[in-house]
């Protein structure tokens, strides 16, 4: 049986993770203070040179960034635009160019509408407590790998309704097809 997935630091510790093709790295944060949780899926190729520091690991390569917020109801800055947030409410994103779906609870996801390009380089901070960062291996079913690691967080975790998902994967597919058809 392939590797499906390897927690990213644990995977670099132990060279278990080649950089010579494509690859995916799902990085997700939560909120300590509430159900606020941000992801951020990043697709990237060709990877010239590997980084480590003490706070995380930079990747020379350029990087394809999907935001996906899920925000609860009660989050306090609904109101304000997610690149003025601090933390891990931080995303370089304005409304505009984001995609929202709102759900009958009031809680809504956001997703970008277009990669976000990190030319060059990009670096992934190690996660804290309770957040986590995986690498997805590149094979035949990378793409339903993915779909099944983010319906299950989006899902089982965040309890977002199996009739949303659908649309969600759909915007998360429609970004990652930019990254595809990029030379």
């Amino acid at each position: 049986m392939s590797k499906k997935w390897i927690e990213l630091f644990k995977g670099l510790y132990e060279e278990a993770i080649e950089f010579d093709g494509k690859g995916y790295i799902v990085n997700a944060m939560f909120d300590t203070n509430s159900n606020y949780t941000r992801l951020e899926i990043i697709a990237f190729k060709n990877v010239k040179n590997i980084l480590p520091s003490d706070s995380g690991v930079t990747f020379q390569s350029d990087g394809y960034k999907i935001f996906l917020v899920y925000e609860p109801k009660t989050y306090q800055y609904k109101f304000q635009e997610p690149y003025l947030r601090s933390g891990k409410q931080h995303i370089p994103m304005r409304w505009n160019e984001l995609d929202v779906i709102t759900f009958a609870t009031k809680d809504r996801v956001f997703i970008t509408k277009e990669p976000y390009m990190s030319f060059g380089s990009f670096t992934v901070e190690k996660p804290g407590a309770g957040d986590f960062v995986y690498y997805f291996y590149e094979t035949e079913a990378v793409m339903a790998n993915l779909d099944n690691f983010i319906s299950t967080i989006l899902n089982k975790d965040l309890r977002i309704p199996s009739a949303a998902l659908p649309e969600i994967l759909g915007i998360i597919h429609r970004n990652l097809d930019v990254f595809q058809k990029a030379e």
